[in-house]
């Protein structure tokens, strides 16, 4: 099996596994210390929300909201949610993966390409390089002419 569709079919295995967490969410906590000194922490589904750019304010910060409440740590809500958020980051990474495979046989083909290309490219960056280096002897006869007149000009006033 090719290494594309291992990587498809693991993406597919891990979504019917379950749900799978939406994008820009995760889980937040919130700590709450009672009089007898007792510390609960609790945890809920945050998200991320983009406001619009306006004229005003064309780079709006990130804000944070709560989608749900999730609970203690040994709640029910708070382990599927985890591993929700855990398949998701998965998939993300296989897509990932899958994009460099795609960009690696893309670059493979575009170097077969380029070896027709390259005896073309290299005269004419031989001919850049020639047009360069004639035009850099140029400025330095022109400014030898410059200091020669400017030595002249000094040594008559």
């Amino acid at each position: 099996m090719s290494p594309k569709l291992a990587i498809l079919a693991r993406i597919a295995q891990l979504r019917s596994q379950g749900k799978v967490a939406a994008p820009n969410t995760w889980i937040g906590t919130t700590s709450i210390t009672k009089k007898n000194g007792k510390r609960y922490t609790y945890y809920r589904l945050m998200k991320a929300v983009y406001s619009p750019a306006t004229e005003d304010n064309p780079n709006p910060s990130r804000k944070t909201k709560m989608v749900k409440y999730l609970g203690t740590k040994d709640s029910v809500a708070y382990k599927e949610m985890q591993a929700e958020i855990a398949r998701r980051n998965e998939i993300q990474r296989l897509e990932r993966k899958l994009q460099s495979l795609d960009q690696e046989v893309g670059v493979a083909t575009t170097k077969k390409r380029q070896r027709k290309e390259q005896a073309a490219l290299t005269m004419l960056v031989t001919e850049l390089v020639a047009q360069v280096q004639g035009l850099v002897e140029e400025v330095a006869w022109m400014k030898r002419q410059f200091q020669q007149q400017l030595s002249t000009v000094t040594m008559l006033s």
